[in-house]
């Protein structure tokens, strides 16, 4: 499974808000000395703000931590995003350039009628912390600079409305609150997607690119997720049909996100799975000296008729024919 990983940059908001902390403040020494692109083991890095929530009973830390952001916290990749001729161009580099921040963040740009929305989908189950933080920290460096303030724009959130929104009001000024979105993210007037953006500069847009591509081709090529499904159902087969639960869960995401990102590569779980079982079932199967029943349990089949049945869907051949068959076929190559 791909290790996923963040930058040093997402820890340094919180630990400058947990210096106000006594109780933490003397546990940070190690974090402050984090250079800014050091990568960190990504559910590590949740796990410890999930962890500062609970020891500090601040229920508002990721809002507090995304208010001291400032344009530049993210590195060469905020200033690209702001020097974009549009908003779409500016989402189209955070796109683009996402990994060099974080392994699991998924910015994009929908239009839907009159309505844009930016979604920050995220690979990783994040919890409400590190949505807070990551809504806080765009909206105070992106949104609120290249909408101007403009009108009926809705801050989303995935998760249930808390009892306290107080904090959120403050935080996100004027703009409405939709908890139980489905996603995080904001949406606004479809028309200021294509409006050009007060910071834009041509030349300092194309010089911040040179230096993201350097950037980026330097990052590791993520293993797609595809082959990372086909290695985790190989180890599970023996223990009996793998699920697609099953295997998310050991993705650390969702089953829905694991079949829009399985879907988006085109193919699907039961593909994946289908296609391993057909590939070991032709190994198996054409070794002599393996009985029928140990290869059913092998590749995660209950019954003896179920792996008949799709062995003949896969060949259209019953196992002992096909074994009969690759029998000869050694036999005529050796003579």
């Amino acid at each position: 499974m791909e290790q996923m990983s963040v930058t040093a940059r997402f820890v340094r908001p919180f630990v400058r808000v947990l210096s106000r902390y006594p109780d933490v403040a003397s546990k940070l020494d190690q974090l402050r000395s984090l250079p800014a692109e050091r990568r960190v083991d990504l559910q590590e890095a949740y796990d410890t703000v999930s962890h500062w929530v609970k020891s500090t009973g601040d229920a508002d830390l990721g809002l507090k931590a995304g208010q001291t952001v400032c344009l530049g916290g993210g590195g060469v990749l905020e200033f690209a995003m702001h020097s974009a001729a549009s908003l779409r161009e500016s989402m189209s580099v955070a796109r683009r350039y996402s990994r060099l921040f974080s392994d699991a963040l998924e910015p994009k740009l929908e239009i839907d009628g009159d309505r844009a929305v930016v979604r920050l989908d995220n690979k990783l189950a994040w919890p409400r912390a590190i949505a807070d933080f990551t809504l806080t920290a765009w909206y105070m460096n992106h949104i609120r600079t290249q909408l101007a303030d403009g009108p009926d724009v809705e801050v989303l959130f995935s998760f249930d409305r808390p009892d306290d929104v107080s904090a959120y009001e403050r935080t996100f000024g004027s703009c409405r609150l939709q908890f139980g979105a489905g996603c995080d993210g904001f949406a606004f007037d479809a028309t200021f997607a294509e409006r050009a953006l007060a910071s834009s500069d041509a030349l300092l847009h194309a010089v911040h690119c040179e230096h993201l591509e350097v950037l980026h081709a330097g990052l590791p090529a993520p293993m797609n997720v595809a082959l990372r499904v086909r290695q985790l159902v190989a180890s599970e087969l023996r223990r009996g049909r793998p699920t697609a639960v099953a295997i998310a869960r050991q993705l650390h995401m969702s089953r829905r996100t694991l079949v829009r990102r399985l879907d988006a590569e085109g193919t699907s779980f039961t593909a994946e799975l289908d296609e391993l079982r057909r590939e070991l079932a032709l190994r198996f199967v054409s070794s002599p000296n393996l009985p029928l029943n140990e290869i059913t349990t092998l590749l995660g089949f209950s019954h003896v008729q179920g792996f008949h049945r799709a062995f003949k869907r896969w060949t259209g051949q019953t196992p002992i024919q096909f074994r009969e068959s690759a029998a000869v076929a050694a036999v005529s190559a050796a003579q």
